[in-house]
């Protein structure tokens, strides 16, 4: 079995195969740092933070805020709730960290490689779920109206229990994604549906329109565009926000 910092040298290597070191030693010694490390360390956690700050306002502000608190449709990163990998459960800062990185390094939703490479729609390694259309499966407006009694049910807010009656031979569809008592699966991308995080919003007709129209929104792999030292920084930047450090 592979060490934990075993992996996190690993992890660095790969970075540097895609992005290439940063000319500054400093930059060298951040990729390969672990958090602590770099929590530790002034000058690591400076240019950490530097870097952080300026691939922020480059290129995720423009669809996740500044603040990176987000907007509808696009996620809060700062809050922890987490679509993908983080559970709560790491036993290692490192642990999350990895898991934001190759959202960062391949992206979500991905499409943007040759034909021949991707699996299921979307380039290997990107994090790719399918929220589908439930109308263009043929499912009457009286059971799209029912689903969503169902997930207002699972958040506990106001439904309409005979509706959710009348749909349970539905809600199974929601399960491979969203897990049996509706608090997502991580491996698909599916969000807790009982917590009161909504990426849409939480009102009848956002939830209904999710449902009846499905949603594929995309955010691309920054693993060509940042360096070695940027995607780390972000990384650690994102998750240590997310923390309240």
């Amino acid at each position: 079995m592979i060490s934990l910092s075993r992996k996190f040298f690993l992890s660095a290597a790969i970075l540097a195969c895609h992005a290439g070191f940063a000319k500054s030693d400093l930059d060298d010694r951040l990729v390969l740092a672990s958090p602590d490390v770099i929590a530790a360390t002034p000058a690591l956690k400076a240019r950490m933070e530097s870097l952080a700050q300026s691939a922020i306002a480059e290129h995720c502000a423009g669809c996740h805020g500044a603040d990176l608190t987000g907007r509808i449709g696009v996620p809060n990163l700062v809050d922890f709730d987490w679509n993908w990998g983080m559970t709560g459960f790491e036993m290692t800062q490192a642990e999350g960290v990895f898991e934001i990185m190759q959202t960062i390094l391949y992206g979500v939703r991905n499409t943007n490689c040759d034909d021949d490479l991707k699996r299921y729609g979307g380039c290997p390694d990107t994090r790719y779920s399918q929220m589908p259309s439930y109308r263009d499966l043929d499912l009457t407006e009286d059971q799209l109206n029912g689903l969503v009694d169902y997930v207002l049910s699972l958040a506990g807010k106001s439904h309409d229990a005979a509706a959710v009656e009348g749909v349970a031979n539905l809600v199974e569809l929601c399960a491979d994604c969203h897990a049996e008592d509706g608090s997502g699966y991580k491996p698909f991308g599916g969000p807790n549906l009982t917590d009161d995080v909504w990426l849409f919003g939480d009102s009848r007709e956002q939830i209904f329109d999710v449902i009846a129209r499905g949603r594929v929104e995309s955010c691309p792999a920054w693993a060509d565009t940042l360096s070695a030292a940027e995607i780390k920084a972000l990384s650690v930047y994102i998750y240590n926000q997310s923390m309240g450090y």
